[in-house]
């Protein structure tokens, strides 16, 4: 377990044990941006997805899982506070992808 609270309404995550939830994280840096825009992004998703659209420029980056601008695509096992329903920790952390070069 990442953490003994739930951060966001204190209870104690060994009595009240969270329920695991995957969610999917692709960092991008989008090469249709214009240079003064231009930066990496993490982009959150509840899914895999076959596409994603730049939030800045609005750019189509697919495949998402192959597309040359997305350099880092993670599995996350988010631990979620069965109070008050928040993800409040991350119990794992699987790469399926990254050609960052370390950079993400």
């Amino acid at each position: 377990m990442a953490t003994e609270l739930c951060q966001y309404c204190g209870v104690d995550l060994d009595a009240t044990p969270p329920r695991q939830e995957i969610g999917y994280v692709y960092g991008i840096e989008c090469s249709a941006c214009p240079p003064d825009r231009r930066r990496s992004l993490v982009l959150a998703r509840p899914t895999r997805v076959a596409e994603l659209t730049c939030p800045v420029c609005g750019a189509r980056l697919a495949p998402a899982d192959e597309h040359p601008d997305v350099l880092v695509v993670k599995e996350l096992t988010y631990e979620v506070c069965d109070a008050c329903g928040e993800r409040c920790g991350v119990a794992a952390v699987r790469k399926l992808r990254d050609v960052s070069g370390g950079t993400m």
